[in-house]
């Protein structure tokens, strides 16, 4: 019986530095709020805006 969980990060190999891990350029362009909730939470997201 093997007892390694199929949920265990270290059985999983990390991602190499020139792995796309966050999308490519045109991503941020691409999001799009359906709602209020979704609207701050892409503000919350954006690199480029000051936290409070």
């Amino acid at each position: 019986m093997d007892n390694a969980r199929t949920d265990d990060a270290s059985a999983h190999s990390a991602p190499t530095e020139d792995a796309p891990t966050g999308g490519d350029d045109t991503t941020e362009q691409q999001l799009d709020a359906d709602n209020p909730a979704e609207e701050d939470t892409l503000k919350t997201l954006d690199p480029d805006d000051a936290p409070a």
